[in-house]
Protein backbone atom coordinates (compact mmCIF):
# COMPACT_ATOMS: atom_id res chain seq x y z
CA UNK A 1 0.00 0.00 0.00
CA UNK A 2 3.00 2.46 0.57
CA UNK A 3 4.09 4.30 3.45
CA UNK A 4 2.33 7.56 2.26
CA UNK A 5 -0.39 8.67 4.38
CA UNK A 6 -3.67 8.99 1.78
CA UNK A 7 -4.78 12.54 1.83
CA UNK A 8 -7.79 12.99 -0.64
CA UNK A 9 -9.73 16.09 -0.87
CA UNK A 10 -12.42 17.24 -3.18
CA UNK A 11 -12.77 20.36 -3.49
CA UNK A 12 -15.78 22.98 -4.95
CA UNK A 13 -17.24 20.57 -7.33
CA UNK A 14 -20.02 21.29 -9.24
CA UNK A 15 -21.11 19.37 -12.28
CA UNK A 16 -24.66 20.29 -14.52
CA UNK A 17 -26.31 18.05 -16.91
CA UNK A 18 -27.58 18.32 -20.28
CA UNK A 19 -30.67 20.43 -20.03
CA UNK A 20 -29.87 22.25 -16.89
CA UNK A 21 -30.04 19.72 -14.38
CA UNK A 22 -27.58 20.80 -11.50
CA UNK A 23 -26.33 17.03 -10.37
CA UNK A 24 -23.48 18.98 -8.03
CA UNK A 25 -23.52 22.25 -6.54
CA UNK A 26 -19.95 23.02 -4.61
CA UNK A 27 -19.53 19.84 -3.33
CA UNK A 28 -16.40 19.42 -1.14
CA UNK A 29 -15.50 16.06 0.60
CA UNK A 30 -12.31 15.15 2.23
CA UNK A 31 -11.19 11.21 2.43
CA UNK A 32 -7.91 9.53 4.17
CA UNK A 33 -5.89 6.44 4.74
CA UNK A 34 -7.21 4.10 7.13
CA UNK A 35 -10.82 5.82 6.87
CA UNK A 36 -14.03 4.08 5.60
CA UNK A 37 -16.45 6.88 4.45
CA UNK A 38 -20.38 5.87 3.86
CA UNK A 39 -21.54 8.39 1.04
CA UNK A 40 -25.43 8.68 1.25
CA UNK A 41 -28.17 10.79 -0.22
CA UNK A 42 -31.70 9.93 -1.95
CA UNK A 43 -32.10 8.89 -5.21
CA UNK A 44 -30.22 11.70 -7.81
CA UNK A 45 -28.41 13.44 -4.58
CA UNK A 46 -25.23 12.90 -6.76
CA UNK A 47 -23.49 10.23 -4.78
CA UNK A 48 -22.55 8.64 -7.99
CA UNK A 49 -21.61 11.21 -10.32
CA UNK A 50 -19.63 12.87 -7.52
CA UNK A 51 -17.60 9.68 -7.65
CA UNK A 52 -17.56 9.65 -11.26
CA UNK A 53 -15.69 12.89 -11.48
CA UNK A 54 -13.20 10.87 -8.94
CA UNK A 55 -12.86 8.13 -11.47
CA UNK A 56 -12.51 10.32 -14.64
CA UNK A 57 -16.03 8.99 -15.85
CA UNK A 58 -17.30 13.06 -16.07
CA UNK A 59 -15.64 16.07 -16.05
CA UNK A 60 -16.90 18.77 -13.38
CA UNK A 61 -17.94 22.23 -14.47
CA UNK A 62 -15.46 23.32 -11.80
CA UNK A 63 -13.73 22.79 -8.89
CA UNK A 64 -10.71 19.86 -7.95
CA UNK A 65 -9.42 16.83 -6.17
CA UNK A 66 -5.77 17.13 -4.13
CA UNK A 67 -4.31 14.03 -3.69
CA UNK A 68 -1.12 14.92 -0.79
CA UNK A 69 -1.16 18.49 -2.20
CA UNK A 70 -0.98 17.41 -5.42
CA UNK A 71 -3.69 19.00 -8.02
CA UNK A 72 -5.22 16.06 -10.01
CA UNK A 73 -6.03 16.07 -14.36
CA UNK A 74 -8.50 13.28 -13.66
CA UNK A 75 -9.91 13.17 -17.65
CA UNK A 76 -10.41 9.24 -17.42
CA UNK A 77 -10.12 6.20 -15.29
CA UNK A 78 -6.59 5.40 -16.21
CA UNK A 79 -5.77 8.62 -15.01
CA UNK A 80 -7.28 7.78 -11.87
CA UNK A 81 -6.25 3.98 -12.10
CA UNK A 82 -2.45 5.66 -11.99
CA UNK A 83 -3.11 7.38 -8.97
CA UNK A 84 -4.52 4.73 -7.00
CA UNK A 85 -7.75 5.45 -6.96
CA UNK A 86 -10.30 2.38 -8.76
CA UNK A 87 -14.00 2.13 -8.64
CA UNK A 88 -16.57 -0.95 -8.62
CA UNK A 89 -19.88 -0.45 -9.54
CA UNK A 90 -22.91 -2.43 -9.41
CA UNK A 91 -22.60 -4.11 -12.82
CA UNK A 92 -20.10 -6.68 -12.94
CA UNK A 93 -17.92 -5.15 -15.86
CA UNK A 94 -16.57 -8.29 -17.24
CA UNK A 95 -16.05 -10.72 -20.11
CA UNK A 96 -18.38 -13.58 -20.19
CA UNK A 97 -16.11 -15.56 -22.37
CA UNK A 98 -12.75 -15.25 -20.69
CA UNK A 99 -12.09 -17.11 -17.83
CA UNK A 100 -11.68 -15.12 -14.40
CA UNK A 101 -7.34 -15.09 -14.99
CA UNK A 102 -7.70 -13.36 -18.64
CA UNK A 103 -10.67 -11.41 -17.26
CA UNK A 104 -8.15 -9.68 -14.48
CA UNK A 105 -5.16 -9.23 -16.60
CA UNK A 106 -6.86 -7.99 -19.60
CA UNK A 107 -5.99 -4.39 -19.72
CA UNK A 108 -3.48 -4.26 -17.08
CA UNK A 109 -0.04 -3.95 -18.57
CA UNK A 110 -1.32 -0.15 -19.85
CA UNK A 111 -1.51 0.15 -16.00
CA UNK A 112 0.64 -1.77 -14.57
CA UNK A 113 3.67 -4.57 -15.05
CA UNK A 114 2.36 -7.58 -13.91
CA UNK A 115 3.65 -11.11 -13.93
CA UNK A 116 0.26 -12.44 -15.81
CA UNK A 117 -1.86 -15.50 -15.36
CA UNK A 118 0.60 -16.35 -12.92
CA UNK A 119 -0.02 -13.24 -10.67
CA UNK A 120 -4.04 -13.08 -11.37
CA UNK A 121 -4.50 -16.80 -10.59
CA UNK A 122 -2.32 -16.27 -7.42
CA UNK A 123 -4.51 -13.07 -6.48
CA UNK A 124 -7.88 -14.86 -7.17
CA UNK A 125 -6.96 -18.07 -4.77
CA UNK A 126 -5.55 -16.05 -1.70
CA UNK A 127 -8.96 -13.56 -2.23
CA UNK A 128 -11.02 -16.51 -2.65
CA UNK A 129 -9.91 -17.84 0.43
CA UNK A 130 -10.31 -14.75 2.43
CA UNK A 131 -13.62 -13.58 1.39
CA UNK A 132 -14.87 -17.45 1.79
CA UNK A 133 -16.43 -16.90 -1.75
CA UNK A 134 -14.84 -19.96 -4.33
CA UNK A 135 -13.52 -19.35 -7.46
CA UNK A 136 -11.02 -20.78 -9.65
CA UNK A 137 -8.91 -18.93 -12.00
CA UNK A 138 -9.72 -21.13 -15.34
CA UNK A 139 -13.71 -20.73 -14.45
CA UNK A 140 -15.30 -19.04 -17.34
CA UNK A 141 -16.45 -15.75 -16.13
CA UNK A 142 -20.85 -16.77 -17.81
CA UNK A 143 -20.62 -19.39 -15.06
CA UNK A 144 -19.81 -17.14 -12.50
CA UNK A 145 -22.50 -16.20 -9.47
CA UNK A 146 -23.21 -12.41 -9.40
CA UNK A 147 -21.06 -12.45 -6.27
CA UNK A 148 -18.55 -14.13 -7.76
CA UNK A 149 -18.22 -11.87 -10.63
CA UNK A 150 -17.98 -8.92 -7.71
CA UNK A 151 -15.16 -10.78 -6.37
CA UNK A 152 -13.38 -10.51 -9.75
CA UNK A 153 -13.83 -6.92 -9.89
CA UNK A 154 -12.49 -6.04 -6.09
CA UNK A 155 -9.73 -8.55 -6.82
CA UNK A 156 -9.24 -6.65 -10.05
CA UNK A 157 -9.12 -3.16 -8.23
CA UNK A 158 -6.69 -4.62 -5.93
CA UNK A 159 -4.18 -5.97 -8.66
CA UNK A 160 -4.27 -2.31 -10.31
CA UNK A 161 -2.56 -1.40 -7.06
CA UNK A 162 -5.56 0.17 -5.40
CA UNK A 163 -5.36 3.07 -2.55
CA UNK A 164 -8.46 4.25 -2.65
CA UNK A 165 -11.42 1.92 -3.37
CA UNK A 166 -14.79 3.53 -4.67
CA UNK A 167 -17.71 0.60 -4.08
CA UNK A 168 -21.08 2.75 -6.09
CA UNK A 169 -23.68 -0.04 -5.07
CA UNK A 170 -21.03 -2.76 -5.55
CA UNK A 171 -22.43 -4.54 -2.64
CA UNK A 172 -26.13 -3.69 -2.75
CA UNK A 173 -27.20 -7.09 -4.66
CA UNK A 174 -25.42 -9.30 -2.46
CA UNK A 175 -27.08 -11.51 0.11
CA UNK A 176 -26.36 -10.11 4.15
CA UNK A 177 -23.96 -12.97 4.76
CA UNK A 178 -21.89 -12.25 1.62
CA UNK A 179 -21.68 -8.57 2.28
CA UNK A 180 -20.41 -9.10 5.72
CA UNK A 181 -17.62 -11.39 4.70
CA UNK A 182 -16.65 -8.43 1.75
CA UNK A 183 -17.03 -5.89 4.85
CA UNK A 184 -14.28 -7.66 6.80
CA UNK A 185 -12.10 -8.03 3.63
CA UNK A 186 -12.44 -4.11 3.04
CA UNK A 187 -11.50 -3.26 6.87
CA UNK A 188 -8.16 -5.01 6.40
CA UNK A 189 -7.63 -3.35 3.30
CA UNK A 190 -8.29 0.00 5.29
CA UNK A 191 -5.97 -0.90 8.28
CA UNK A 192 -3.09 -1.71 5.74
CA UNK A 193 -3.51 2.13 5.06
CA UNK A 194 -6.31 2.33 1.91
CA UNK A 195 -9.41 4.37 1.88
CA UNK A 196 -12.73 3.10 0.92
CA UNK A 197 -15.94 5.02 0.27
CA UNK A 198 -18.99 2.65 -0.11
CA UNK A 199 -22.27 4.39 -1.80
CA UNK A 200 -25.40 2.65 -0.38
CA UNK A 201 -29.20 3.21 0.45
CA UNK A 202 -29.07 0.63 3.23
CA UNK A 203 -28.46 3.44 6.43
CA UNK A 204 -28.08 0.63 9.06
CA UNK A 205 -25.59 -1.09 7.39
CA UNK A 206 -23.66 2.16 6.93
CA UNK A 207 -24.13 2.82 10.67
CA UNK A 208 -22.28 -0.50 11.17
CA UNK A 209 -19.05 -0.16 8.76
CA UNK A 210 -18.04 3.20 8.18
CA UNK A 211 -16.14 5.77 10.35
CA UNK A 212 -17.75 8.23 8.87
CA UNK A 213 -21.33 9.20 7.05
CA UNK A 214 -21.02 11.93 4.27
CA UNK A 215 -24.92 12.78 3.47
CA UNK A 216 -25.65 14.21 -0.44
CA UNK A 217 -29.05 16.14 -0.84
CA UNK A 218 -29.87 17.41 -3.91
CA UNK A 219 -26.66 18.07 -4.97
CA UNK A 220 -25.10 19.25 -1.87
CA UNK A 221 -23.44 18.40 1.28
CA UNK A 222 -26.35 18.05 3.90
CA UNK A 223 -24.08 16.78 6.77
CA UNK A 224 -21.87 15.14 7.87
CA UNK A 225 -21.27 12.50 10.88
CA UNK A 226 -19.11 10.41 12.59
CA UNK A 227 -19.82 7.20 13.25
CA UNK A 228 -20.37 8.18 17.44
CA UNK A 229 -22.54 11.14 16.14
CA UNK A 230 -24.84 8.90 13.73
CA UNK A 231 -28.33 7.14 14.31
CA UNK A 232 -30.76 5.92 11.80
CA UNK A 233 -32.83 9.45 12.60
CA UNK A 234 -30.04 11.82 12.46
CA UNK A 235 -29.24 10.33 8.68
CA UNK A 236 -32.73 10.05 7.32
CA UNK A 237 -33.04 13.82 8.30
CA UNK A 238 -29.56 14.86 6.34
CA UNK A 239 -31.36 12.63 3.56
CA UNK A 240 -34.66 13.76 3.83
CA UNK A 241 -35.32 16.76 5.81
CA UNK A 242 -39.30 16.86 6.42
CA UNK A 243 -40.20 14.21 4.39
CA UNK A 244 -38.08 11.92 6.43
CA UNK A 245 -41.32 11.62 9.17
CA UNK A 246 -43.51 9.52 6.03
CA UNK A 247 -41.15 6.61 6.63
CA UNK A 248 -42.88 3.75 7.96
CA UNK A 249 -42.47 0.08 8.38
CA UNK A 250 -45.84 -0.48 9.07
CA UNK A 251 -48.00 -2.61 7.80
CA UNK A 252 -50.20 -1.87 4.79
CA UNK A 253 -53.99 -2.29 4.66
CA UNK A 254 -54.61 -5.49 2.81
CA UNK A 255 -57.58 -5.72 0.11
CA UNK A 256 -60.35 -9.05 -0.23
CA UNK A 257 -58.76 -11.39 -2.32
CA UNK A 258 -61.41 -12.86 -4.82
CA UNK A 259 -62.09 -16.35 -5.71
CA UNK A 260 -60.11 -16.41 -8.78
CA UNK A 261 -56.54 -17.29 -9.60
CA UNK A 262 -54.72 -14.89 -11.85
CA UNK A 263 -51.65 -16.30 -11.92
CA UNK A 264 -51.22 -20.08 -11.32
CA UNK A 265 -47.93 -22.52 -11.08
CA UNK A 266 -48.10 -26.27 -10.59
CA UNK A 267 -45.40 -28.70 -9.84
CA UNK A 268 -43.33 -26.33 -12.00
CA UNK A 269 -39.40 -27.37 -12.88
CA UNK A 270 -37.26 -24.92 -14.04
CA UNK A 271 -33.08 -25.22 -14.94
CA UNK A 272 -30.96 -22.28 -14.02
CA UNK A 273 -28.06 -20.76 -15.92
CA UNK A 274 -26.19 -24.18 -15.24
CA UNK A 275 -28.21 -26.57 -16.54
CA UNK A 276 -29.25 -27.66 -13.19
CA UNK A 277 -32.84 -27.14 -11.81
CA UNK A 278 -33.22 -24.17 -9.95
CA UNK A 279 -37.56 -24.44 -8.93
CA UNK A 280 -38.06 -27.84 -8.37
CA UNK A 281 -42.05 -28.86 -8.36
CA UNK A 282 -43.40 -25.62 -6.78
CA UNK A 283 -47.23 -24.92 -6.91
CA UNK A 284 -48.58 -21.19 -6.28
CA UNK A 285 -51.08 -19.05 -6.78
CA UNK A 286 -52.04 -15.50 -6.52
CA UNK A 287 -55.92 -14.28 -6.69
CA UNK A 288 -57.45 -11.06 -7.70
CA UNK A 289 -56.58 -8.26 -5.46
CA UNK A 290 -53.87 -10.44 -3.35
CA UNK A 291 -50.06 -9.09 -3.00
CA UNK A 292 -48.00 -12.49 -2.40
CA UNK A 293 -44.61 -11.86 -1.49
CA UNK A 294 -41.89 -14.69 -1.63
CA UNK A 295 -38.82 -14.31 1.18
CA UNK A 296 -35.69 -16.28 0.41
CA UNK A 297 -31.96 -15.40 0.40
CA UNK A 298 -31.29 -14.66 -2.89
CA UNK A 299 -30.31 -17.86 -5.53
CA UNK A 300 -32.87 -20.12 -3.90
CA UNK A 301 -34.65 -20.19 -7.35
CA UNK A 302 -36.93 -17.09 -6.75
CA UNK A 303 -35.23 -15.17 -9.80
CA UNK A 304 -35.71 -18.57 -11.86
CA UNK A 305 -39.45 -18.75 -10.98
CA UNK A 306 -40.50 -15.32 -11.74
CA UNK A 307 -38.67 -15.77 -15.19
CA UNK A 308 -40.44 -19.01 -15.81
CA UNK A 309 -43.82 -17.38 -14.90
CA UNK A 310 -43.34 -14.24 -17.40
CA UNK A 311 -42.27 -16.48 -20.26
CA UNK A 312 -38.37 -15.57 -20.59
CA UNK A 313 -37.18 -18.76 -18.89
CA UNK A 314 -38.27 -22.10 -20.13
CA UNK A 315 -40.34 -24.97 -17.78
CA UNK A 316 -39.21 -28.63 -17.91
CA UNK A 317 -42.20 -30.40 -16.09
CA UNK A 318 -45.26 -28.45 -14.56
CA UNK A 319 -48.09 -26.00 -16.00
CA UNK A 320 -48.46 -21.85 -15.67
CA UNK A 321 -52.44 -20.25 -16.42
CA UNK A 322 -52.80 -16.58 -16.60
CA UNK A 323 -56.64 -16.29 -16.25
CA UNK A 324 -57.10 -19.72 -16.87
CA UNK A 325 -55.43 -19.69 -20.05
CA UNK A 326 -51.80 -22.07 -20.29
CA UNK A 327 -49.31 -19.58 -21.13
CA UNK A 328 -46.24 -22.66 -20.23
CA UNK A 329 -43.56 -22.01 -22.51
CA UNK A 330 -45.66 -19.72 -24.91
CA UNK A 331 -42.99 -16.60 -24.25
CA UNK A 332 -42.19 -13.60 -22.81
CA UNK A 333 -44.82 -11.67 -25.86
CA UNK A 334 -47.59 -14.08 -24.96
CA UNK A 335 -48.06 -13.64 -21.42
CA UNK A 336 -47.29 -9.87 -21.53
CA UNK A 337 -50.15 -9.11 -23.55
CA UNK A 338 -52.36 -10.34 -21.04
CA UNK A 339 -51.57 -7.15 -19.27
CA UNK A 340 -48.44 -8.67 -16.88
CA UNK A 341 -46.48 -6.14 -15.95
CA UNK A 342 -42.46 -7.35 -14.90
CA UNK A 343 -39.89 -5.59 -12.61
CA UNK A 344 -37.55 -7.89 -13.49
CA UNK A 345 -33.90 -8.78 -11.52
CA UNK A 346 -31.06 -5.98 -12.18
CA UNK A 347 -33.52 -3.21 -13.79
CA UNK A 348 -30.92 -1.32 -15.24
CA UNK A 349 -29.28 -4.01 -17.19
CA UNK A 350 -32.43 -5.66 -18.27
CA UNK A 351 -35.56 -3.43 -17.90
CA UNK A 352 -34.33 -0.69 -20.33
CA UNK A 353 -32.62 0.62 -23.33
CA UNK A 354 -29.89 3.48 -22.35
CA UNK A 355 -29.60 4.67 -25.46
CA UNK A 356 -33.25 6.05 -25.65
CA UNK A 357 -35.20 8.47 -23.67
CA UNK A 358 -37.98 8.27 -21.57
CA UNK A 359 -40.63 8.89 -23.06
CA UNK A 360 -39.37 6.41 -25.63
CA UNK A 361 -38.64 3.80 -22.62
CA UNK A 362 -42.73 4.04 -21.53
CA UNK A 363 -43.94 3.65 -24.98
CA UNK A 364 -42.15 0.59 -25.71
CA UNK A 365 -43.98 -1.79 -23.62
CA UNK A 366 -47.31 -0.11 -25.02
CA UNK A 367 -46.41 -0.53 -28.94
CA UNK A 368 -46.83 -4.38 -28.25
CA UNK A 369 -50.62 -4.00 -28.19
CA UNK A 370 -50.94 -1.78 -30.84
CA UNK A 371 -49.64 -1.24 -34.50
CA UNK A 372 -49.18 2.86 -34.12
CA UNK A 373 -47.63 4.41 -30.98
CA UNK A 374 -50.41 7.47 -29.54
CA UNK A 375 -47.40 9.88 -28.59
CA UNK A 376 -49.96 12.33 -27.28
CA UNK A 377 -51.45 9.73 -24.55
CA UNK A 378 -47.63 7.94 -24.42
CA UNK A 379 -46.16 11.89 -23.44
CA UNK A 380 -49.23 12.41 -20.98
CA UNK A 381 -48.34 9.21 -19.35
CA UNK A 382 -44.82 9.78 -19.23
CA UNK A 383 -45.14 13.16 -17.66
CA UNK A 384 -47.25 11.39 -14.99
CA UNK A 385 -44.71 9.25 -13.79
CA UNK A 386 -42.30 11.58 -13.51
CA UNK A 387 -44.23 13.65 -11.49
CA UNK A 388 -45.76 10.57 -9.43
CA UNK A 389 -42.52 9.21 -8.53
CA UNK A 390 -40.67 12.03 -8.65
CA UNK A 391 -38.30 11.86 -11.17
CA UNK A 392 -35.64 14.19 -10.91
CA UNK A 393 -35.04 14.77 -14.75
CA UNK A 394 -35.73 18.36 -17.22
CA UNK A 395 -38.58 16.67 -19.08
CA UNK A 396 -39.58 13.23 -20.58
CA UNK A 397 -36.96 13.66 -23.62
CA UNK A 398 -34.09 13.04 -21.34
CA UNK A 399 -32.18 10.01 -22.06
CA UNK A 400 -32.09 7.42 -19.72
CA UNK A 401 -28.30 7.04 -19.00
CA UNK A 402 -27.81 10.36 -17.90
CA UNK A 403 -30.42 9.40 -14.64
CA UNK A 404 -28.63 8.32 -11.96
CA UNK A 405 -29.60 4.35 -11.10
CA UNK A 406 -32.49 4.95 -8.70
CA UNK A 407 -34.20 7.70 -11.03
CA UNK A 408 -34.03 5.10 -13.75
CA UNK A 409 -35.44 2.50 -11.58
CA UNK A 410 -38.21 4.72 -11.03
CA UNK A 411 -38.90 5.08 -14.75
CA UNK A 412 -38.98 1.12 -14.91
CA UNK A 413 -40.80 1.01 -11.84
CA UNK A 414 -43.40 3.62 -12.83
CA UNK A 415 -43.89 2.10 -16.25
CA UNK A 416 -44.54 -2.02 -14.95
CA UNK A 417 -47.32 -0.50 -12.79
CA UNK A 418 -48.91 1.26 -15.33
CA UNK A 419 -48.83 -1.10 -18.20
CA UNK A 420 -50.35 -4.19 -14.97
CA UNK A 421 -53.64 -4.82 -15.98
CA UNK A 422 -54.07 -8.12 -14.74
CA UNK A 423 -50.72 -8.73 -12.75
CA UNK A 424 -47.31 -7.11 -11.22
CA UNK A 425 -44.45 -9.85 -11.61
CA UNK A 426 -41.48 -8.44 -9.61
CA UNK A 427 -38.30 -9.27 -8.38
CA UNK A 428 -36.89 -6.73 -5.18
CA UNK A 429 -39.03 -4.20 -6.92
CA UNK A 430 -37.86 -1.14 -4.66
CA UNK A 431 -34.18 -2.69 -3.87
CA UNK A 432 -32.04 0.70 -6.17
CA UNK A 433 -34.50 3.22 -3.94
CA UNK A 434 -33.91 5.49 -1.43
CA UNK A 435 -36.27 4.26 1.44
CA UNK A 436 -38.79 7.48 1.00
CA UNK A 437 -39.84 6.46 -2.40
CA UNK A 438 -39.69 2.51 -1.46
CA UNK A 439 -42.42 3.14 1.00
CA UNK A 440 -44.30 5.37 -2.07
CA UNK A 441 -43.73 2.41 -4.12
CA UNK A 442 -45.10 -0.31 -2.19
CA UNK A 443 -48.03 1.95 -0.99
CA UNK A 444 -48.61 2.82 -4.30
CA UNK A 445 -48.61 -1.46 -5.53
CA UNK A 446 -50.58 -2.38 -2.37
CA UNK A 447 -53.30 0.61 -3.88
CA UNK A 448 -53.48 -0.83 -7.35
CA UNK A 449 -54.29 -4.31 -6.50
CA UNK A 450 -56.80 -3.06 -3.70
CA UNK A 451 -58.65 -0.96 -6.33
CA UNK A 452 -57.72 -2.40 -9.54
CA UNK A 453 -57.77 -5.96 -8.51
CA UNK A 454 -54.51 -7.03 -9.84
CA UNK A 455 -52.91 -10.01 -8.74
CA UNK A 456 -49.42 -9.16 -7.14
CA UNK A 457 -46.35 -12.03 -7.22
CA UNK A 458 -42.91 -10.33 -5.95
CA UNK A 459 -39.59 -11.93 -4.10
CA UNK A 460 -37.63 -9.89 -1.93
CA UNK A 461 -34.37 -9.90 0.30
CA UNK A 462 -35.61 -7.56 2.57
CA UNK A 463 -38.15 -9.49 5.19
CA UNK A 464 -39.01 -5.94 6.37
CA UNK A 465 -40.75 -4.96 2.94
CA UNK A 466 -42.05 -8.65 2.69
CA UNK A 467 -44.37 -8.28 5.71
CA UNK A 468 -45.34 -4.58 4.86
CA UNK A 469 -46.68 -5.63 1.58
CA UNK A 470 -47.39 -8.83 1.29
CA UNK A 471 -51.04 -10.82 1.94
CA UNK A 472 -49.45 -13.75 1.61
CA UNK A 473 -46.18 -15.03 2.59
CA UNK A 474 -44.28 -17.67 1.02
CA UNK A 475 -40.50 -18.77 1.72
CA UNK A 476 -38.30 -20.21 -1.40
CA UNK A 477 -35.17 -22.40 -0.36
CA UNK A 478 -33.12 -24.69 -2.50
CA UNK A 479 -35.61 -24.10 -4.75
CA UNK A 480 -38.30 -25.37 -2.95
CA UNK A 481 -41.63 -23.37 -1.85
CA UNK A 482 -43.15 -23.18 1.67
CA UNK A 483 -46.40 -21.66 2.51
CA UNK A 484 -48.78 -19.73 2.29
CA UNK A 485 -48.37 -18.01 5.96
CA UNK A 486 -50.50 -15.07 7.20
CA UNK A 487 -48.43 -12.11 8.00
CA UNK A 488 -50.77 -11.55 10.75
CA UNK A 489 -49.85 -14.50 12.40
CA UNK A 490 -46.45 -15.42 11.26
CA UNK A 491 -43.42 -14.33 13.52
CA UNK A 492 -40.48 -13.17 11.20
CA UNK A 493 -38.41 -15.33 13.32
CA UNK A 494 -40.15 -18.20 11.64
CA UNK A 495 -39.66 -17.15 8.18
CA UNK A 496 -36.47 -16.44 8.62
CA UNK A 497 -35.97 -20.12 10.26
CA UNK A 498 -37.10 -21.28 7.06
CA UNK A 499 -35.05 -18.89 4.58
CA UNK A 500 -31.79 -20.47 6.40
CA UNK A 501 -32.14 -24.15 7.47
Amino acid sequence: MGSQQIELILKDVTKTFPGGVVALQDVSMKLGGGEFVALLGENGAGKSTLMKILYGIYTPDKGSIILNDEVLSIRKPSDAIRKGIVMVSQSPQLIDKLTVAENLTLGLENVKPLGGFSTASKMIKEYSLKVGVKIKPEDKVWSLTYTQKQLVEIVRALMLGAKILILDEALTYLPIEERKKFYVFLQEFKRNGGAVVVITHKIPEALEVADRIVVLRRGRVSGELTRDEASLEKVRELMFAEAAKEITYEKLPGSVKGEKPVIKAKDLWVQGDFGVHAVKGVSIEVKEGEVAGIAGVVGNGQRELLEALIGLRRVDKGRITIDGLDVTNKGVGQVRKMGVGFIPDLPLRFGVSQDNNIMENIAVLFHRERFVIDWVEIQELTRDIIKTFKILTPSEFYPVKILSGGNLMKVVVGRELNYSRRALVAYNPTRALDEITAVQVRRIIKAKAKNERIAVLFASEDLDEVYQLSDTIYVMNSGKIHGPFDPETTLKEEIEKLMVM
